[in-house]
C-alpha cells in the first residue's frame, strides 16, 4: 500500500496547528496569572533598544519600582517596527513579588495574537480532513 503523503501533510498541519495555539494559550495564561497576582506599578520608557543587532525593530526599556523602593528596568524583548513606546512614556507593568524581573507590560499581547492567529490559520485549512487522514493513516500502518 502506498504512503498516504497527503493525508500525513494534513495531519501535521492540524498538530501545527494545535501546538501553536496552545503556545498562545499557555503565554496568554501566564500573563493572566501575572497580572491577576503582580503588583501593577508605572514605569517610564527610559530608552528604546534593538532587539537584534542591525535590525530595526525597537522594543522598550522601562525603569520602575518595586513596593519596597528598589528602582529596576525592564528591558522588554519584543520589538516592533514603528515602535509602540515612546521616550519618556508612561506605561502600567505588572511585576512579580516573588522575582520583580519578571514583568508583563499592560496590554502587550502581539506574540499570543501571531500564535493563535497562524495556529488558527492551520487548524482551519486542515481540521475538516482529520479524521478522513486518520483513517487513511491508520489503514496504510495496519497494512
Amino acid at each position: 500500500m502506498k504512503l498516504p503523503g497527503g493525508d500525513l501533510f494534513t495531519l501535521l498541519f492540524f498538530f501545527i496547528g494545535v501546538t501553536l495555539v496552545g503556545i498562545g494559550y499557555g503565554l496568554y495564561h501566564s500573563r493572566q496569572q501575572l497580572i491577576r497576582k503582580g503588583i501593577a506599578t508605572q514605569g517610564l520608557v527610559i530608552d528604546l533598544h534593538r532587539v537584534k543587532p542591525h535590525e530595526y525593530p525597537l522594543a522598550p526599556s522601562i525603569r520602575y519600582r518595586t513596593a519596597d523602593g528598589q528602582e529596576r528596568v525592564f528591558h522588554s524583548s519584543l520589538g516592533r517596527n514603528p515602535p509602540a513606546y515612546q521616550i519618556g512614556e508612561e506605561v502600567t507593568l505588572y511585576y512579580d513579588p516573588k522575582q520583580p524581573d519578571r514583568v508583563q507590560l499592560q496590554g502587550d499581547y502581539l506574540l499570543v495574537y501571531v500564535l493563535g492567529g497562524i495556529g488558527s490559520i492551520f487548524l482551519l485549512l486542515s481540521v475538516w480532513s482529520v479524521p478522513e487522514a486518520l483513517r487513511a493513516v491508520w489503514q496504510w500502518a495496519l497494512g
